[in-house]
This record gives structure tokens, sequence and C-alpha cells, in this order.
């Protein structure tokens, strides 16, 4: 009976450990190929620059009983899945132009029912010249409630969303006068920065900024007249402005930013206040609390390396919901990329 019980027990504890490794593997994506065919497409190859800050992993997914989170991986390379869906897309009468995809993002989550997926990207198209045009630019995110299987109905509406947008391109050509040589669009981030005045200005303009347009075309929305700092940190917890020869405070709420002296002020809404962002390398950095926000791709995928910090799942919907982080202006749309987790001085 004791011999009887101790097998039972080591093959009770095999199978869990089993199923514990099993749920730790990987989960492939595919993008699936579409199956009707484009009546004109221009292009026949499709190249890939993937500068996702982490190339190994497109997000997180959740497995097995315990609902454990695993990385998601692509099937195959995501260059040789785009030049698929491309092939599957065109007829017998497909043109032989070339398109080039800057990948910025491509990365899936999970939360209770619901499933995102976000997408970022450049899309090109060689020019006979040799040069390349910009033909479209994606900056999308899909938040999919799922009525049974949140992680294959989630994977199903990102591989749409990938393919449509390779389709609608494939089917027109580049209405842009500009025109950009192969090295240009191998660093097009440094390229489109030269563009935004935030990032190329040597003085900023002092005032109020509602959102992340007006601030990197540097057009404030309102005059700042004084500021209150929070004690000696680098961080404005009052703004004012003057209206009809009196001061009034400004209600800080849907302001994105701050100009005061020079120096650029970020809102964060979970603090209440503006902090203080540092340039370095054509880049704004700053320290901030956050948490995880499923509507704010940057503050919840969890890659193994999000974003080129070395804090192991990133941000994920398990994390402490008030985490110091050090992030930057994503200059693409203004979202703050979290970079790597700070400890607190105190």
């Amino acid at each position: 009976m004791k011999n009887y019980l101790k097998r039972l027990l080591f093959l009770s504890a095999l199978c869990f450990t089993v199923m514990i490794l099993a749920q730790k593997q990987p989960e492939q994506f595919t993008i699936s190929l579409p199956t009707k065919k484009l009546d004109k497409s221009y292009y026949k190859t499709i190249k890939v620059f993937d500068r996702r800050i982490d190339t190994t992993s497109l997000g997180t997914v959740r497995k097995g009983l315990l609902n454990n989170p695993v990385n998601l991986v692509a099937s195959k390379p995501l260059s040789d899945q785009f030049q698929e869906v491309l092939n599957n897309l065109n007829g017998e009468n497909a043109e032989n132009g070339t398109l080039v995809l800057y990948l910025r993002q491509l990365s899936f989550a999970e939360m209770a029912v619901h499933g995102y997926c976000y997408f970022q990207a450049f899309l090109f198209s060689k020019n006979e010249d040799g040069t390349y045009s910009l033909l479209d630019q994606a900056n999308q995110v899909i938040d999919h409630k799922a009525k049974s299987d949140v992680t294959k109905e989630m994977l199903q509406q990102g591989s749409e969303l990938l393919v449509d947008f390779i389709a609608v391109n494939a089917s027109k050509k580049p209405q842009s006068n500009q025109h950009y040589t192969y090295e240009q669009i191998k660093d097009f981030e440094r390229v489109a920065k030269e563009s935004i005045s935030i990032f190329h200005s040597s003085e900023l303009k002092d005032g109020v900024y509602n959102n992340y347009q007006s601030l990197k075309n540097q057009q404030p929305n309102k005059e700042l007249s004084r500021v209150k700092f929070y004690g000696n940190a680098p961080k404005i917890v009052r703004i004012y402005e003057t209206v009809n020869g009196e001061e009034k405070e400004i209600k800080k709420d849907d302001i994105y930013a701050i100009i005061y002296k020079g120096e650029l002020y970020l809102y964060l809404s979970i603090e209440n206040l503006f902090t203080k962002a540092e340039k370095k390398d054509n880049d704004y950095y700053i320290v901030g609390k956050i948490k995880a926000n499923p509507n704010s791709p940057n503050l919840m995928v969890a890659p193994a390396l999000p974003y080129g910090g070395g804090i192991g799942v990133g941000v994920s919907f398990t994390s402490n919901p008030l985490t110091l982080f050090e992030m930057k202006i994503d200059y693409f749309n203004g979202d703050f990329i979290p970079i790597r987790e700070v400890q607190s001085k105190r």
C-alpha cells in the first residue's frame, strides 16, 4: 500500500511538472495567409527591416489550466511570412515592384477576456531610380473582446490586420514626391526626427501643450506666467496663466506637457504633476510612476526585453500597479516607452 501511494504521488508530481513545463513553452505565431487575390498588385517582393527593440518576442499570451503567461514567438522569420502574404495576394499579372516594411512594433498581450495587438510600421515603395518613397504608415491598436478562446481570436485579429495592411498598399503607388536612399530608410527613425521641431530645435518655446502634436510642432496652446515646483524636486505641481491682468491656475488634466524656461516637463496623471525631461542621444527621458494600462500599448506589452531595458518580463498585468520607471517619448505618437525599472531612493 505504501509503495502504491509513493508511486501515485510520484506520478502526480511528474504530471504536474510536465504540465508546468509545457505551459512555459513559447506559443508560435503565424500570419494566416489570404485566400483572395488582388485585382491589381504593383509589387512581387517585400523586404523587412525589423526595428523592434526585442526581435525575439511578439509579446505574451496565456496558456494552460493555470492561465500562465508564456512568450509568443514567430513560427518562422517575419520577413518570410510577409513575403508569403504578398505571394498569396498576387495574381498572375502582378508587377515586379519592391516594398520595404520598416517594422517598429508588433506585439500581443492578454487581459481577462480581452486580447490586444499593437502594430507600428512604415511601408516604402522602391522607385525606378533606386530611391524609396513612403507609401503608408501604421499606428494601430486592436482591442478584441473574445467570445471563447482569447488567444486564438486575438492572434487571428492581428493576422488579419497585417494582411489588410499589405493588401491595401500592394495595389497602390506612392503619392509623395519625397525620395529616400536605401541607407536613409534603414535608419528611418533618425531621418523622421529631423522633421520634428521638438527634436531638432536648439531652443524650445515656453508654453502649455495640450497634446503631442502641438509639442512636436512647437506650437503652444497657451502661455505660462508662473509655475510652482514640488519642493526642490524637478517636478511642477501647479501652473498659471494671466487672463485679463489676473493670474489664474490652469487645470493639468488635459495637458500633455509644458515648457518652462526652455525646459520640457511631461505630465504624469498618476502623480498629477509635471516631471522634467532630459534629452539624451536625441530622445527625451523622464523617470516617473506608471501602471499597466490596456489602452496604452507601450505600458502593457511584456516581451522578454521590452524597449531595450533589461527588466525580465517588463510591465505586465501582474506587475505592481505603481512602479517607478525610466521612460522616453515615442517620437512616432508621443506615448511613453518604458526603458527600465528604477529603484526608489527611499
